[in-house]
Parts: structure tokens; sequence; C-alpha cells
């Protein structure tokens, strides 16, 4: 009876991922904007970086989200973060030097 709660729930929690609702639990950075502020909330970000992260949401309007770093080098982003920044997004963060 244990299994129809995990058959749904794993399903779930990708679907949550996929869709942005939830940043994915490999992440080897992750930034959260909240109040239009960015902060990293784990890894490194050279400051230069999260200034320039900074400059492209707040041209966007974006005042809350998330954006995540995967160990393989794949960008995740939340659902709030719009597709047409994305990739100036992905250019910063992956061609930043620590």
């Amino acid at each position: 009876m244990w299994l129809i709660p995990i058959a749904v729930l794993v399903p779930l929690a990708f679907a949550a991922i996929w869709l942005g609702f939830v940043p994915p639990p490999d992440s080897r950075t992750l930034l959260r904007v909240r109040a239009g502020v960015v902060r990293v909330a784990k890894g490194q970000l050279t400051s230069h970086a999260r200034e320039d992260v900074a400059e492209i949401l707040s041209e966007s309007g974006v005042s809350k989200g998330f954006i995540a770093v995967t160990r393989n080098e794949r960008v995740r982003f939340s659902r709030h973060i719009p597709v047409a920044v994305r990739q100036r997004l992905r250019n910063v963060l992956l061609n930043q030097s620590l």
C-alpha cells in the first residue's frame, strides 16, 4: 500500500523541478532572487557575474525566482525567469571565471 504514495510523489517531484517550481537537488550553484535582490544560496559566483545577472534580471523586471547550475553544466530556471533572457543568463553563468 505504501507504493501508491511513492508512485504518485516521485513523478510530482520530477514535474515540479522540470516546470521550474523548485530548484534541482543536484545544483552546484544556486541563485535566489527575492524582491529583485540576487543572492548566492549555494556554491560560488564571481562578483562580476552576480552583478551581470542582477542587471539582466532587473532589466527584465524579475523580482523573484531562482537560477540553478547543475553539476553537469546545465542551467535551470524558475518559471518566473522569462524565456527571452535565459540564454543571456546562461552565457554569463557558464562563461564566468572563478
